[in-house]
């Protein structure tokens, strides 16, 4: 069987995923782990050995959850198109013979399946005061005499704070509820308040405190924070 374009794949995926019930949060953060899955693999060999490399490069940017693991493996047939009912690219394309017209419509379909694609100028702006404010907070952190450890932790869940409330109107609102949303993934309620500390501390970068410097939480120890993380 052909293998089908990816993001034909990524849409034959979801498409089973939502008769099999899959509530829509789920939905939602499978879609993203997908997509950053897919544009990692645009670079790399077609096959299960380069599928197998971008898993594994996916899996760094993204916490440790057994769940982002199953969802690698239940996509693989899909991607690989032993799905059933998976068509082929020809199919969902005008028919051409010549190797200037499959080139065009690869590239186009890789073009598709790549977050750069879909990404607006308010995202872009978004995301640049974001990274901004983060580059602001490390060095701040590093002022503090905070170990690097302690620091890419610190930087690690930030990250996923921000990741969360991406495609939202950066406000006190909807920050509060990117925390909540990142909480409810950690099963250590008792740990909670370590993630909001951090959540506290760097939100008064995000709004461009001057004296975001002095809020920080250096009592916080690199154990409680990879607690937060571990399973």
């Amino acid at each position: 069987m052909s293998r089908p374009p990816p993001d034909q794949a990524l849409e034959q995926y979801f498409s089973e995923l939502k008769q099999r019930g899959v509530a829509h949060k789920q939905l939602t953060l499978a879609r993203h782990f997908l997509r950053h899955l897919l544009s990692t693999l645009r670079d790399l060999p077609q096959d299960g050995l380069g599928y197998r490399k971008a898993a594994e490069l996916t899996l760094r940017n993204f916490p440790e959850d057994a769940h982002f693991v199953e969802l690698i493996r239940d996509f693989f047939p899909h991607w690989n198109g032993e799905a059933p009912d998976t068509t082929t690219l020809r199919a969902a394309i005008p028919t051409g013979n010549t190797a200037e017209q499959s080139a065009l419509q690869n590239a186009l379909v890789r073009m598709n399946a790549d977050p750069w694609a879909h990404t607006t100028l308010i995202q872009l702006e978004r995301q640049a005061h974001q990274l901004k404010s983060m580059h602001r907070y490390a060095e701040e952190l590093k002022k503090a005499g905070l170990d690097d450890a302690n620091i890419q932790a610190r930087l690690k869940l930030i990250k996923l704070l921000l990741f969360t409330i991406r495609d939202v109107t950066q406000n006190t609102d909807s920050y509060r509820t990117g925390v909540d949303q990142v909480l409810s993934l950690c099963p250590h309620q008792e740990r909670w308040h370590v993630f909001v500390s951090l959540a506290r501390e760097f939100f008064y970068f995000l709004a461009h405190d001057p004296d975001a410097a002095g809020k920080l939480q250096k009592q916080i120890g690199t154990a409680e924070l990879q607690g937060m993380m571990s399973t």
